[in-house]
This record gives structure tokens, C-alpha cells and sequence, in this order.
């Protein structure tokens, strides 16, 4: 189980502790603490700006000249090749000295003869994805005015802070008898106990509309030693967009990827609650029912099929593999996919020729092409 520390505070204050000294107390009141991570930590010198003047290249047809504002007396001069660069946009610039995920550092320099003194940064150059960023373009610069902000940041603010992308996270190992931790609410109340620290919890509202959903939906629970309770609720002009920016970057800290805002509500609830919960397309149900029983006392016939053959069965013909010359250690790869055929290997990671079956998804989550097949 992942805390963000950020969501921890919704609910106690234990801010006075660091966090060793939150994990030491953790764990000696029986939660114990598996590790913790500092989002944000590869991060440094990454600034708003604002695109001054674009001018082409003198010797380079596909490059630009950028005048760029920091929020410093004179604006930086950088040199790039994204498409998507206009003048008045606030975009991230890595200025010189900077660091980026993969132990990345900026330096000025010259690009076909003109200075540049930094760089402007997409989305994969800041650790990020479209399922972060949806609003984002994969092949150009991020640009800030396009995330959904509240309110536009000001040349020379930290990109971290602007995009929320600081925050501590503690891995709990839970065991089977304590499933009451299973959620943020859980632990809060562990971590309140913990530090003699007061709990606020607010009891949820539902505000139901109409005379119920007997009319549009019945649920049937053929299992309740199993599910001794399931509840249904029906919501109606519903529209499919990009949660939050708060809500992601909470979702993407607990290490589940936001989708939208449906699915993103349901995972939300369900890692702050521990109470599981799942959305349902009404147009797509098999009539109006939602029948709860055991998945052996159903009809039909009783398979799991699988579009790709089962690995244990049939070796793939191809196998990923990585680049140790490319790969910059950044374990991306690992923390966005969770498969188990990509392990560390010292500073880098290799894959396990044994379990890889050849999908090819981490060729598409690598930023830095270290990945093949």
C-alpha cells in the first residue's frame, strides 16, 4: 500500500516528524514501513517561461531561435526543434545546470552554431506520460496554459510546484489481518494512534435525486456469504473527460495510472475508502440486472481465453531487450508497467528473457529508446 504523504494531511497532521522518524513510529506500532520515495527528487532548476520571439534557424531548417522570459533581468536564448512553440506560451525551461529524470543534466551550449542556454521540456523530459498530461502534445513541448491549471503560473515559478509533482511516498507492507489499512483512511487513523496526532474524518453525503432506481436497475446477490451487501447507484449526463490535475497526480502517487474521470472517481474512492467500486456503462449492461453470484455456477462454457498465447506454453519468437548503452537507469519502465520481466540490474535494468513474452509495451514507456525487440 502507497500514502502520499500530500493526501495523509487531509486527514492528520504529523508534519512535525521527518519522514524517518514517521516511519520508525510507523512501523514499531505494527505497520510497518517498506521504503519511501521523494517524487520530484530528480527535478531541479526547471522554471516557467514565457516564449518572448521564435525565429527560424539561420542554419538549421527544422530548429528555431527562441527568446525565452525566466523571470530574470535578460530573457535566455534556447535553441530547439519542437513544432509546437509559440510566441506567448508559458512552457518548463531546464536552465543551465538543471536535472532531469534519468540523471539528466542541462548545460548551455550551442546547437548548429547558436548559443543555447537551456532547454524546453515535453512531457517525457519532465518523467511524465499523456495519462499524467492528457491534455498535452507526446512529440512537442508541454505547454503550462494547456494543463488545466487554476490559474497561470508567472515566469521564473518552479515547474515542480506548478505541476504539483513534489510529494513523499511511504510503501506500507500491510498483512493479511490488518485489511483495515488497505486505504488512506486506514492508515491515517494507524498514523494518528502513532503520533498522538488528532484524526479528522468527514462522513461522506450522498445526495440521491428522484424516488430511487427500481425502474432503471435491480441488483440480484446470489453470494452473500461471499458479498453479504453491494449497492448500485445510477448517474445520469455524465460526460467522459480528464480528472483533475490534484486527483492524478494523488492517483499516479498510490502507483495507479489515471484513465479519466469515471474510472478515476471509482479509484479514488476506493484508495481513500478501501471500499472497492466499479462504473458501469448502463447502455452496455445485458438488460437492466446486475446479478452477484459465484463465477463456477454460471452457464457456458468455463475458460479464460487470452489474444496472445500463454507464455508458459509458447515461447515468443521475440523478446524484448534492453540497450545498456541508452538506458539511463531511470526505472520508468518498471515503475509504470510493474512487469515482472523487467528487474534492476545495478544501475540499469535488464529484462528477463524467461518471462517476456514479446507484447512490446515497455518499448512505448521508455523515453529514452533503450528498449527493443
Amino acid at each position: 500500500m502507497k500514502l502520499s504523504m500530500k493526501w495523509l494531511a487531509d486527514y492528520t497532521d504529523v508534519s512535525e516528524y521527518s519522514t524517518k522518524e514517521y516511519c520508525d513510529r510507523m512501523t514499531a506500532t505494527g505497520s510497518k514501513v517498506e521504503g519511501w520515495e521523494e517524487l520530484g527528487d530528480d527535478i531541479s532548476g526547471v522554471v516557467v517561461g514565457r516564449v518572448l520571439e521564435v525565429a527560424p534557424h539561420p542554419d538549421a531548417d527544422k530548429l528555431v531561435i527562441c527568446k525565452i522570459d525566466v523571470g530574470a533581468a535578460d530573457p535566455l536564448q534556447i535553441v530547439t526543434g519542437a513544432t509546437n512553440v509559440t510566441e506567448g506560451a508559458l512552457v518548463p525551461v531546464a536552465t543551465d545546470g538543471s536535472h532531469l529524470p534519468g540523471d539528466v543534466k542541462i548545460k548551455k551550449g550551442k546547437l548548429r552554431g547558436a548559443v543555447s542556454e537551456g532547454m524546453l521540456c515535453s512531457i517525457a523530459e519532465l518523467g511524465l506520460t499523456l495519462h499524467d498530461m492528457p491534455q498535452a502534445v507526446e512529440d512537442g513541448i508541454l505547454i503550462l496554459s494547456d494543463c488545466g491549471l487554476d490559474t497561470l503560473p508567472k515566469p521564473g515559478e518552479n515547474v515542480k510546484e506548478v505541476l504539483d509533482l513534489t510529494d513523499t511516498v511511504v510503501e506500507f507492507e500491510i498483512t493479511p489481518n490488518r485489511p483495515d489499512c488497505l486505504s488512506v483512511i486506514g492508515l491515517a487513523r494507524e498514523s494518528a494512534v502513532s503520533h498522538e496526532a488528532p484524526l479528522r474524518i468527514k462522513k461522506p453525503e450522498f445526495r440521491g435525486i428522484g424516488n430511487g432506481i427500481s425502474s432503471l436497475l435491480s441488483v440480484k446477490d446470489d453470494a452473500v456469504d461471499l458479498c453479504y451487501r453491494y449497492s448500485a447507484a445510477v448517474v445520469k449526463n455524465v460526460r467522459i473527460a480528464p480528472s483533475p490535475m490534484w486527483m492524478r497526480r494523488r492517483l499516479r502517487a498510490a502507483g495507479v495510472r489515471p484513465i479519466n474521470n469515471i474510472v478515476d472517481i471509482t479509484n479514488y474512492v476506493m484508495l481513500e475508502y478501501g471500499q472497492p467500486m466499479h462504473a458501469f456503462d448502463y447502455a452496455c449492461l445485458d438488460g437492466s440486472d446486475i446479478n452477484v453470484r459465484r463465477a463456477a455456477d454460471g452457464d457456458g462454457v468455463r475458460a479464460i481465453i487470452f489474444r496472445s498465447p500463454c507464455i508458459a506454453l509458447f515461447r515468443p519468437e521475440k523478446r524484448c531487450k534492453v540497450n545498456t548503452e541508452k538506458c539511463t537507469g531511470c526505472r520508468r519502465c518498471i515503475r509504470e508497467l510493474g512487469c515482472p520481466a523487467l528487474v534492476r540490474d545495478g544501475e540499469r535494468v535488464k529484462i528477463d528473457a524467461s518471462l517476456c513474452y514479446g507484447c512490446t509495451v515497455c518499448e512505448t514507456v521508455c523515453p529514452f529508446g533503450a528498449i527493443s525487440h
